[in-house]
């Protein structure tokens, strides 16, 4: 399950304190944020690229 938060307030804490992993996305050059829909992409894809390196 991959939970995404708000860009201005992320997850509140009682969602973050059930969540096995937190990731973040980091960001450089003028961009400031990425909206959802964008954050959840890269995030779904470098699960699937991580994925498909890893030996059974």
């Amino acid at each position: 399950l991959v939970v995404m938060g708000s860009e201005g307030k992320g997850l509140r804490p009682l969602v973050k304190d059930q969540c096995d992993f937190l990731v973040r996305i980091p960001m450089k050059g003028k961009v400031n944020s990425l909206n959802v829909s964008v954050a959840g992409s890269l995030l779904l894809y470098e699960i699937l690229r991580q994925r498909e390196q890893t030996p059974p």
